[in-house]
């Protein structure tokens, strides 16, 4: 993996339908280059997929928050079972420290939201916080690589 490889992912993070042409301009190589990449990448599993970036207030979904939530049994898999089947939670993560597991939801209205507080609040101890805008989306790390980081 060197720093073309992650300007390459960064791209397609950017715009996963953007053409070999389009990409090849962007991290200055050529079309057949990017292609040969992008085909590495994916028979490595590095590439996954492919998915839409959706503006969840234009479906109907304009208040987006982060759910942290404190286990009452640590470890607990119907817990977590029963989390994957509440459709408003677009993004579950287990994670180490104080909260067990951190969240992401959309929902339609604050009375949407308290009923989804409440649904989670069935599991342990929850803290919950509405997103204001967001700094940063999903993007690959190049610190490392262009010498800013380790």
């Amino acid at each position: 993996m060197d720093k073309y490889d992650r300007m390459l992912l960064g791209a397609l993070l950017e715009n996963g339908r953007a053409s070999y042409a389009d990409l090849a301009r962007k991290i200055n190589l050529s079309a057949p280059a990017v292609a040969e990449r992008v085909a590495k990448l994916e028979a490595a599993g590095v590439i996954t997929g492919y998915q839409a970036k959706i503006d969840m207030a234009k479906i109907g979904l304009p208040i987006q928050c982060v759910i942290e939530l404190r286990l009452n049994q640590h470890g607990n898999q119907k817990a977590y079972d029963e989390l994957i089947k509440i459709p408003q939670i677009t993004e579950c993560h287990r994670v180490t420290g104080d909260p067990c597991v951190i969240m992401q939801a959309a929902v339609a209205s604050m009375p949407k939201l308290e009923e989804l507080i409440d649904r989670v609040a069935q599991f342990g101890f929850s803290k919950t916080s509405i997103v204001l805008s967001s700094a940063v989306e999903k993007r690959v790390p190049l610190g490392h690589i262009e010498g800013n980081g380790k």
